[in-house]
């Protein structure tokens, strides 16, 4: 074939990979909701193996702690079975003793809450009452307000009471299919946790048959290890921090004699697995119900909860994740913004590593690029400085120009 026939028969190559890809993309477009719905149905099928990977990646710290440490002596192999047992007995074991210490009292709480609800706010309106009395243009404007509360709750209960109380009656139908999911997810969890090291081997196999550059390989060996550091330290490290903040809400709570210390102290505890907003989103829920209760010790746990945040986002938190994750403040709330936006809750608590480990990535694409290019990759390197604008009839620093 010569030149020319070449160059034709490579330009036609070319048209039609063109061609076959806008194809596939009208074809994605147009199919997208089935596409999606797919997915979807290829995800939940998929969703104990998904759990059974997170808890082994959670649990695989405990697991390599205990066969360290039976690593040795005539118990040596059996060493990675019988971590895996205690680690699992262990998570089993933790879960239990929460449900037997906590549950009981959260129940008490929630059914003192709610059996002492109607005098609480019976209480609370004839305080307002008489406030009210005694100030008529108030008292307009908190009719108003109540007047719109009230039609609120009456459309809510015409439009959305029936749907609520199916969801309700949907999820009560679905626990025995949740329990079914958990189990599988455990049993998944045992496998990867036996035999991490092959599954691993066997991905890192895959990729390599695929990529043949050694530099890309290694960039993305070197990547992942980092992504592994980052989530890992992150996950491990707010989960000390939730339940370090969660026993101080509970001590502090205890000690001044505040009404349902151990269910506000879960509920800051759990909030506070979100950076930065966290003891605050739980305090609201909580700050309410001491709102029924007292005013006044609501105010006195709204000022605790501000010092705790303080001692938390300045001390605690920074002690036990040290740099894991390496973002300023900034990009941690841009981090919450975009992932809760796109995930909901979960990304407000995942949010934050994963950018984290896109920041790593374009961190690391950037400065080889000015290597390249020779330039400096420090970051103060590139901080404009004020030019300061020469005096007239003398420089800069303030000194006379000679005259000729």
């Amino acid at each position: 074939m010569d030149d020319k026939n070449s160059h034709y028969f490579k330009l036609g190559i070319t048209i039609a990979l063109g061609l076959s890809a806008a194809v596939v993309v009208y074809f994605l477009i147009s199919r997208y909701e089935g596409i999606l719905t797919g997915f979807n149905i290829i995800l939940s099928a998929l969703q104990p193996v998904i759990v059974g990977a997170v808890l082994a990646y959670l649990l695989c710290p405990i697991a390599k702690f205990f066969e360290r440490h039976l690593g040795h002596g005539k118990i040596s192999r059996f060493s990675r079975p019988l971590s895996t047992f205690l680690t699992v007995l262990l998570a089993f074991a933790v879960i239990a003793l929460f449900c037997a210490m906590v549950l009981p009292q959260l129940t008490e709480s929630a059914i003192g809450l709610v059996m002492g609800l109607p005098d609480m706010v019976k209480a609370q309106l004839e305080r307002l009452d008489s406030y009210l009395k005694a100030d008529s243009e108030a008292a307009a404007v908190m009719l108003e307000m109540v007047e719109s509360v009230e039609n609120f709750l009456m459309d809510w209960i015409k439009n959305h009471l029936l749907s609520t109380i199916s969801t309700l009656s949907n999820s009560v139908l679905s626990i025995g299919s949740m329990i079914i999911n958990l189990v599988v997810a455990v049993i998944v969890a045992i496998y990867l946790i036996l035999d991490r090291e092959r599954y691993l081997a066997q991905c890192r196999k895959l990729f390599f048959s695929v990529s043949k550059n050694e530099r890309v390989n290694t960039v993305v060996m070197e990547t992942l290890a980092q992504v592994n550091q980052i989530f890992g330290g992150f996950i491990s490290g707010k989960l000390l921090d939730s339940l370090i903040v969660g026993v101080i809400c509970f001590v502090f709570l205890t000690v001044v004699q505040m009404p349902y210390a151990l269910l506000i102290s879960v509920i800051v505890g759990v909030t506070n697995i979100i950076p930065m907003f966290g003891p605050f989103i739980g305090a609201i829920p909580s700050a309410f119900l001491l709102l029924l209760v007292s005013p006044g010790k609501c105010l006195v746990f709204l000022i605790f909860i501000i010092i705790l945040q303080q001692i938390d986002g300045n001390i605690i938190g920074p002690r036990i994740l040290g740099n894991s994750t390496g973002l300023s403040a900034l990009y941690v709330t841009v981090a919450m913004l975009l992932f809760g936006k796109l995930m909901g809750f979960l990304g407000m608590i995942i949010g934050v590593p994963l950018f984290a480990t896109l920041y790593y990535i374009v961190k690391r694409l950037a400065e080889n690029s000015l290597r390249k290019q020779e330039k400096p990759v420090e970051t103060a390197a590139y901080v404009l400085k004020e030019e300061v604008p020469e005096k007239k009839g003398g420089k800069a620093d303030g000194t006379r120009k000679d005259t000729p």
